[in-house]
């Protein structure tokens, strides 16, 4: 194992909260009506831009008001427990690390900035680096190559469905974060190559050594 690289909403912060509150603040604010359960279900894990594709004519007001609440609630988001202390662990153990996330760079930079993990890691690939995204390979592969790691000494940790199937259709190991927003019957269904129940168990998971 070379390099580790890492879902960020759901798995590193505890922030789908503050997606859920902006995406139903926006369509409130603009369409007058609350998203349905569905509907704020299907919002973890997906660009924003999948989200507006359902409110033809709408985007730009519904994105603007969006990025309004998201702003004005981003420095109430926190990692989650022992997130900081498993990042020293795997740098200290010589690991590269990246970000994968379906999150816009804007919000990415400024969200691992608040929380003191940027300097962790070596790459961040955000939505608009990508013309796809994930369950699809390319942002793990693009990851891969900027770290210039094979994909083979990889390995992509999440909380949701598309991160596990992105991971093995790109070649490279899973990780299940069980501590995040996923549902762990589903991902665990994925046969995914790891499973973490808490943070702290990634490094023996992991079988590493400090370097």
């Amino acid at each position: 194992m070379k390099a580790i690289l890492f879902d960020l909403d759901g798995t590193l912060i505890n922030s789908e909260w503050l997606a859920k509150e902006s995406y139903n603040y926006g369509v409130r604010q603009v369409v007058q009506r609350d998203l349905s359960p569905l509907e704020i279900q299907h919002i973890a894990g997906k660009p924003i831009s999948v989200f507006l594709t359902n409110f033809p004519g709408q985007e730009t007001e519904i994105l603007t008001t969006i990025f309004y609440y998201y702003e004005q609630h981003l420095e109430k988001i926190r990692p989650y427990d022992q997130i900081h202390d498993m990042l020293q662990e795997l740098s200290s153990a010589g690991l590269k690390m990246g970000i994968v996330t379906s999150q816009l760079r804007i919000f990415a930079e400024k969200v691992l900035a608040n929380t003191d993990l940027k300097s962790y890691f070596q790459t961040i690939i955000s939505a608009e680096d990508c013309q796809e995204h994930k369950p699809h390979p390319l942002p793990l592969l693009h990851a891969a190559q900027h770290l210039d790691i094979h994909v083979n000494d990889c390995v992509y940790i999440g909380d949701q469905l598309t991160d596990i199937e992105a991971a093995h259709a790109a070649g490279m190991k899973s990780g299940a974060a069980l501590w995040g927003e996923g549902n762990r019957e589903i991902l665990v269904q994925l046969s995914p190559t790891f499973v973490f129940t808490d943070p702290k168990t990634l490094f023996q998971e992991l079988n590493l050594s400090y370097r």
